[in-house]
């Protein structure tokens, strides 16, 4: 089932429906309405306020409060591409901070990285069904019924931007976790980006040529890779085979996915119990220093060596086992780094360790970072690469 779905991408698969434009243009005029809205509180209450004065900082410090939970209220409303852009927003916090995004904006977010909305049982038994013979779950247990499951929590452990995940109990007794897409989220998407091509081709022609498609285009395609859990469940196993080979398999691993019950639209997966990375944080600093290392080396191997990167590294997706190693999650959104571009990058870290920063504009240029017409090199805040 794995090798035919990776075909059947390469092959050019349609996973996203036809798309309903006028459910896309509602979607974006809600948000584009809240923006707005929130546009306007800055302007009005930050009005004549000296930016150095102590009101200023009370004040926007209030709009931000405002703006961080119009942006929620959006994404709780909307879903899907929302909840994916405030997952985004929320990862910044170990970024650029308040320099970049306000405070209070990624504290409002930080909710969608596991614990978005989630659907009633009742509602995604349909999809559920596609996978599993679930019998008249949820309105019954399955009892001693011939189905695949003896048990499965109504109440969702986990939900995110595209599916809600249920902890259960196999006919022979494994505890399993199930991811189960949100029914409505195909349909949703497809009209979603209809809109958002709509808005590139007109900025395209209003502001004389800036190409916005490639990005919605980009975005699209990987995201329709996302929607078929059978293309993450073979992302996961690459990634243990590699591990194994490499020696990272003491450190970290994955939740097996259990093929033979993993659909486009369902992935069950061994459950693993643990804590976020965010809790261990909390609780154990040291241990959690650790487990930067742990990750950094995965990444870096992931990128440098192995050439498929797991792309949406956020601490809903990052655990702690019991046994102490770490658990990486969702592997849906995987990007593949060409032999190329790995060369690229080792020349360049090898230029940033040996500080020989005069080499470090060439491969910011051979990186695409910047244009070859560009003379100064800024290297973060110190600029101490200059060409």
């Amino acid at each position: 089932a794995i090798a035919d779905a990776a075909a059947a991408t390469k092959g050019g698969e349609q996973i996203l429906p036809a798309p309903d434009l006028m459910l896309g243009m509602t979607r974006s005029m809600f948000a584009m309405a809240q923006f707005n809205e929130q546009k306007q509180d800055y302007i009005d209450s930050l009005a004549g306020l000296d930016e150095s004065s102590e009101a200023y900082d009370t004040e926007i410090e209030a709009c931000h409060r405002r703006g961080a939970e119009r942006c929620a209220k959006v994404a709780e409303m909307q879903r899907g591409l929302y909840v994916k852009a405030a997952q985004f927003i929320a990862s910044l916090r170990g970024g650029t901070g308040d320099r970049g995004i306000p405070a209070a904006y990624i504290e409002a977010l930080a909710v969608f990285t596991d614990q978005a909305p989630s659907k009633s049982a009742a509602e995604i038994a349909e999809v559920l069904a596609e996978a599993l013979d679930i019998g008249d779950w949820p309105a019954e247990d399955f009892g001693n019924e011939p189905t695949a499951l003896r048990s499965m929590e109504r109440e969702p452990i986990a939900s995110a931007s595209l599916a809600q995940v249920h902890r259960a109990v196999l006919r022979d007794g494994s505890k399993v976790a199930i991811k189960v897409q949100y029914p409505e989220l195909r349909k949703e998407m497809a009209s979603d980006f209809a809109v958002f091509k709509q808005m590139g081709a007109q900025i395209q022609q209003i502001a004389q040529g800036y190409d916005l498609m490639w990005l919605v285009e980009d975005f699209e395609k990987y995201l329709s890779r996302e929607l078929d859990f059978r293309l993450e469940a073979q992302s996961g196993l690459e990634f243990l085979a590699y591990a194994a080979q490499l020696g990272l398999d003491s450190t970290c691993t994955i939740a097996k996915p259990v093929l033979e019950l993993t659909t486009p639209r369902v992935l069950v997966t061994a459950w693993i119990d643990g804590e976020h990375l965010d809790v261990v944080a909390a609780n154990d600093i040291e241990e959690a220093r650790r487990l930067q290392s742990v990750a950094l080396t995965a990444f870096l191997t992931m990128l440098l060596e192995v050439g498929s990167l797991h792309a949406d590294p956020h601490c809903g997706n990052l655990l702690r086992a019991k046994d102490g190693r770490l658990v990486l999650l969702d592997w849906g959104l995987v990007t593949r780094i060409p032999p190329t571009l790995r060369h690229r990058l080792l020349t360049y870290i090898s230029h940033v360790l040996a500080q020989d920063y005069e080499a470090v504009p060439a491969d910011l240029v051979a990186l695409g970072f910047i244009a070859k017409s560009k003379h100064v090199v800024a290297m973060g805040e110190a600029e101490v690469a200059r060409a």
